[in-house]
């Protein structure tokens, strides 16, 4: 038997999620609200609640309405951290549209970012899991102090290569890893099973962030929604700069200098192009996916070949 695409697999859950964020952003109220709201409806790759769905199947179907809250409130979560992302990068597109922080301001932004969080906690405040709480919250504090060191270490040079892992594992592989445990706890999955999954989602999340690193060098501006080249001129040292850093002295000094001297972009981006270093970070990424792949082998049809088609999709963003 053929089995359904996972687009089609979830559908019937998504439409209730965007019914459950819709009721909970209360559309057509203050702009924050409002905002919000044109954030959602804006499009996304809605990864981390997929994972949360996929993960919360695994166990009690009584527990399914808790499992759809949680992913309703994980991205709220998401969209939270992008509105804050645009104030520190100073950006003005957000998945083709103009950002919160673009059109309203610094403080208009801020409270667009706060308000989603404040409605993600609400969303899941009558879940009764022991560890369920514990591990939202923890997750929102990681998330925080991700953006903080995120700002921390811009246009820093030096940055060790386990201060960029560490990073970009608070800033995306952190919530898809809790996306999956939080599903499994709204879904009281065995623990077993979970384990594995947590497994999975932290190698995918890293994986994940590793691919948006080469494709700010590689990528089209339509399917990234913002412009290329982003991250490096707004001084996010990104996989394959760090790299090109630490095996090229002459690119070193530039980027060392750059801070002070933004028509070095252009140089810096070039010499990035011609290395090797986003194929040997493409190397990088390929390997934390089949870790991810491997950890899910035991996993329960036909929930594994959906987590392995999510693997697969993944990989193909770079084709």
């Amino acid at each position: 038997m053929t089995l359904m695409s996972l687009k089609k697999f979830l559908s019937p859950d998504f439409n209730k999620i965007n019914k459950i964020i819709k009721h909970t952003l209360s559309p057509e109220g203050p702009v924050v609200n409002n905002e919000s709201y044109e954030l959602f409806k804006s499009g996304g790759k809605k990864i981390r609640p997929t994972f949360t769905l996929l993960a919360g199947k695994l166990g009690d179907p009584e527990k399914y309405q808790q499992v759809l809250n949680t992913s309703a409130a994980l991205e709220l979560i998401h969209m939270a951290t992008l509105v804050h992302d645009d104030i520190i990068d100073d950006s003005n597109l957000r998945r083709g549209q103009s950002t919160v922080y673009y059109k309203h301001g610094y403080f208009q932004a801020v409270n667009t970012g706060n308000y989603l969080l404040a409605n993600s906690i609400y969303l899941v405040s009558d879940i009764k899991h022991h560890e369920f709480h514990n591990t939202f919250s923890k997750a929102i504090e990681s998330i925080v102090e991700g953006e903080l060191i995120q700002f921390n270490q811009q246009f820093d040079a030096l940055q060790t290569m386990e201060d960029y892992y560490r990073k970009i594992y608070r800033k995306t592989a952190l919530l898809i890893e809790m996306s999956v445990k939080l599903g499994g706890y709204a879904g009281n999955v065995e623990q077993s099973v979970l384990d594995a999954l947590i497994k999975y989602g932290y190698h995918i999340g890293m994986s994940f962030q590793i691919i948006d690193d080469c494709l700010d060098f590689i990528g089209d501006e339509k399917s990234l929604g913002k412009p290329k080249f982003s991250d490096l001129q707004n001084g996010h040292y990104t996989l394959p700069v760090l790299l090109l850093r630490d095996k090229d002295d002459v690119f070193k000094e530039k980027l060392m200098s750059y801070q002070h001297n933004p028509t070095l972009l252009q140089e810096l981006t070039r010499r990035v192009l011609e290395s090797s270093e986003i194929d040997n970070a493409v190397e990088i990424s390929n390997n934390h996916i089949a870790e991810a792949d491997n950890a899910i082998r035991n996993i329960e049809e036909p929930y594994r070949a959906y987590f392995l088609e999510i693997s697969k999709k993944l990989k193909n963003r770079l084709n």
